[in-house]
């Protein structure tokens, strides 16, 4: 009794308490003194004591009261739940003497039980409201919704499915949901019925299938179905479809497939039309450019006539530009823009970009300038030509909107590897509501901006579209009546590589070094003016030329004669260029010498193009003709051997040369040397200072390798420029040659270059010896005093600080200033070389008389 936790109560038949166990203190709050010799009806609550009498009754009669709940007070007045046994107790004659009562206190129990019935409630009437909400969800869908059993039974099949299927709950309710697809699609899916389980396993349940379905009048549609699953129980797997008719939305796709082609085909007729008219226009063109040509290089065409002519070349000319505007956008439109990435030189684009357009600046009295930031990488990745363009249209239209006062383009390099580009003008400027339309299709500031500046208002548009295919941005700022500034930005990344560029690329080192050919040239052309034009032009520099105006006649004249090459026009009526190349390749014999083969075309669309290349052309050159185009692929791709010495250039060539220079031209491509300085006596005195500066650089360079290298690359890089600044194409090539061994720590080559180098200087220096001793004496420059000598390398410093800038303005002065000091010989070269905005080519030389002056003292 002492342990149990339940209270242990023994009484008589009167109700008087005979024992009271500690559980029963614990329980009621009564302690066992409190309690002994007491009723136990101190323990009933008043509407319980008759509930007592009955039990002591039944326990008189010998019968037991088992777990009985009920009520009873504690001596705090707190009425307890407890479940009550009650037992007789006999004597030793067996006789009831009292009763034995077991009380456990069960009002936790209670209460537990009483939250349980509450919360079953609850739950039962949110199933309710739930499983009400699913029906009205289920009922109101609008796509279909379809529950089947394992078996593909249908269960729920919702007003949706109603009017999607036409059947009713009640006709398909218990039906195999097979018969709501069409035969193949039935058997395809108790297929996969079959396979649900595993489906699940592998989660392919719940991905959307598009599938036919059937109505109930036998009419197909598509549909888009998603299959949900779940298990009543383990043995009961239960399917939800969710099933969207969606036949309007292929219809739409249909309809939008049918636009896609449409406006395909419009974009192919539209390119068709452009090439068309591209080549109806420039045929003409051609003509126009190419005859005026022809008159202004007359001499006897003089005055008024002149300036007519003049005046009908330039406006062809623009013509021509506003063509290759609506053709370019019509490309960037269509998506036929091929970009490229290659390695260049931004600052020599630069130099490429001003010169095209210092001409038309000077006209206007404005000042170009150009400002490059130090940390621009010498060589980038990327597009040349058309950041090229984009640079020429934006200059451009700076220098035609500027009256007075200068325009300056500056670059430098951002942290996150782009290049920013600005062009910067003084001039009309724009309105905030011009400046929001600037690069918009077809907008000039206004009507009147056309008529005072003319332009197809396709430039800006063509930039903004050429910068965003390169992935870069481009934006405007602009303040009315006081210059705009536009700017892109384009990312360049650096190349590093142990190339350095050269002034003349290897091409035309070789280029130079041939003696003029004159060839025997087939013309196919169907019009007769433009191969007028070309006979009579190819005619005057010494070549043969052999008209055909039509594919059939080119094949044939190909097959029964000689020809070094062929210009061959691509439309012509009856065979046009394409099929005429493909004929002569496959009829000429294979052991023939190799025919070239040029196109000339009007179209630009770069499929035309490799149309040519695919057909067997070897180049293809655009109209209007341009005749140096053509004379350099002739002379590029006619092999070796053929063609025969022309005497006509020769002797052009040869009359444009002084005498006293003639000694030269084994070594040097004297015209092109004369047009670069404009000046012989100034070239031939500039040939006597390299020779004294660097008649030995090859002795030195090959010293320089054995104690200090690096001294001797920076002597062949700048030896490099200067030679190259010279047109000696041979001692430009080794110099590079050295500096880039030297880079790459290859010194065995670096010294055979070295001595290959002082050969040339060797065959060199008496020529140039020679050209002296024809030549009457100039002072070139009066001895300095030794003082202003003295300021000689302060001054070259300077200068170089000063190229650095890029900026012309800065220099002019300090190269006035050392040419007294030096003499026009020394100082001339950089004058060009800064005429020509080509600020690497004057560093060079500047490093070049800081390192000859640094080696003389």
């Amino acid at each position: 009794m002492a342990s149990s936790s339940d209270a242990i109560i023994t009484k008589t038949l009167d109700g008087i308490v005979t024992s009271w166990n500690p559980a029963a203190e614990r329980i009621f709050g009564y302690t066992a003194a409190e309690m002994i010799g007491q009723s136990i009806q101190l323990l009933l609550p008043a509407d319980r004591l008759s509930e007592e009498q009955a039990i002591l009754r039944q326990i008189s009669q010998g019968v037991q009261v088992a777990h009985f709940e009920t009520l009873r007070v504690c001596k705090n007045g707190i009425q307890i739940a407890v479940s009550v046994t009650v037992s007789p107790i006999l004597n030793e004659q067996g006789e009831i003497i009292g009763a034995s009562k077991i009380a456990r206190d069960i009002t936790e129990k209670r209460r537990a039980e009483d939250e349980l019935r509450a919360y079953r409630t609850q739950l039962q009437r949110q199933i309710s409201t739930t499983t009400g909400e699913l029906s009205a969800i289920v009922q109101t869908a609008a796509n279909a919704i379809i529950t089947t059993d394992g078996e593909g039974r249908i269960d729920v099949f919702n007003p949706a499915a109603e009017e999607m299927f036409g059947w009713s709950h009640s006709e398909i309710h218990g039906n195999s949901v097979a018969c709501l697809l069409p035969e193949l699609e039935a058997q395809a899916h108790q297929q996969y019925f079959r396979q649900a389980d595993t489906a699940v396993r592998y989660r392919s349940i719940g991905v959307s299938r598009e599938v036919r379905a059937r109505r109930r009048n036998g009419e197909t549609f598509p549909v888009s179905i998603a299959l949900g699953h779940t298990r009543l129980a383990p043995d009961q797997p239960y399917f939800v479809a969710f099933i969207t008719d969606i036949t309007a939305q292929r219809t739409i796709e249909e309809d939008l497939r049918h636009a896609k082609d449409q406006a395909e085909a419009a974009m192919r007729a539209k390119a068709s039309f452009l090439a068309n008219m591209s080549h109806e226009i420039r045929t003409p063109m051609n003509a126009i450019i190419g005859f005026s040509e022809l008159v202004l290089a007359d001499a006897s065409v003089a005055g008024t006539a002149r300036e007519h002519v003049r005046t009908v070349h330039q406006s062809a000319k623009d013509l021509l530009g506003i063509i290759n505007d609506i053709l370019d956008y019509s490309k960037i439109e269509g998506g036929k823009t091929e970009l490229e990435r290659l390695p260049f030189s931004l600052t020599r684009l630069l130099r490429d970009v001003l010169r095209l357009l210092d001409q038309e600046a000077r006209h206007k009295q404005l000042a170009l300038l150009v400002e490059v930031a130090p940390n621009v990488p010498a060589i980038c990745l990327g597009d040349p030509t058309r950041i090229r363009q984009i640079l020429l249209n934006l200059v451009g239209n700076a220098i035609k909107f500027t009256h007075a006062g200068s325009i300056t383009l500056q670059l430098k390099a951002l942290d996150d590897g782009q290049i920013h580009f600005a062009v910067r003008d003084t001039g009309i400027g724009m309105t905030e509501e011009q400046l929001e339309r600037v690069f918009e299709l077809f907008t000039q500031a206004d009507v009147s901006t056309t008529r005072r500046f003319g332009g197809t208002g396709l430039g800006t548009t063509i930039c903004r579209n050429l910068v965003e295919l390169m992935h870069g941005k481009i934006w405007a700022e602009s303040s009315y009546g006081a210059g705009s500034t536009f700017h892109f930005t384009l990312p360049l990344p650096a190349v590093h590589s142990t190339a350095t560029p050269v002034l003349l690329p290897a091409d035309d080192y070789e280029l130079s070094a041939r003696a003029p050919r004159a060839f025997r040239i087939l013309l196919a052309e169907d019009i007769a003016t433009n191969a007028r034009l070309v006979m009579l032009r190819l005619s005057q520099l010494g070549h043969e030329v052999i008209w055909q105006d039509s594919g059939h006649g080119a094949v044939d004249a190909c097959l029964k004669d000689d020809f070094d090459v062929v210009l061959m026009d691509v439309m012509m009526p009856d065979m046009d260029g394409l099929e005429a190349t493909r004929a002569i390749r496959m009829m000429r014999p294979s052991d023939a010498t190799y025919l070239p083969i040029i196109a000339l075309t009007a179209s630009v669309l770069p499929e035309d193009h490799r149309r040519c290349r695919e057909a067997g052309m070897d180049a293809v050159l655009g109209k209007p003709i341009d005749l140096a185009e053509i004379l350099q692929q002739m002379e590029t791709l006619v092999p070796a051997g053929r063609g025969r010495f022309n005497p006509t250039l020769a002797a052009d060539a040869a009359a444009d040369i002084p005498a006293a220079l003639a000694p030269l031209a084994p070594l040097i491509q004297l015209p092109r040397a004369l047009r670069l300085w404009g000046d012989a006596q100034v070239y031939r005195l500039a040939l006597e200072e390299f020779c004294t500066a660097h008649g030995a650089d090859g002795q030195r360079i090959a010293q320089q390798l054995d104690t200090t290298p690096e001294l001797g690359r920076r002597m062949a890089h700048a030896l490099k420029g200067v030679a190259a600044n010279l047109q000696l194409a041979a001692i430009a090539r080794l110099a590079s040659t050295i500096d880039v061994a030297i880079k790459a720590d290859d010194l065995l080559q670096a010294r055979q270059s070295a001595l290959e180098l002082q050969h040339e200087f060797g065959q060199l220096l008496p020529l140039v010896e020679l050209t002296r001793s024809s030549t009457p004496a100039t002072n070139t420059a009066a001895a300095a005093p030794p003082a202003q000598q003295a300021e000689v390398p302060q001054l070259l410093q300077a200068l170089r600080g000063g190229l650095e800038s890029a900026n012309p303005d800065d220099v002019r002065s300090l190269l006035t200033q050392l040419e007294v000091l030096l003499g026009s010989a020394a100082v001339q070269p950089m004058v060009v070389a800064v005429q020509h905005f080509d600020f690497d080519q004057a560093i060079a030389l500047a490093d070049s008389l800081i390192l000859n002056r640094q080696g003389q003292a």
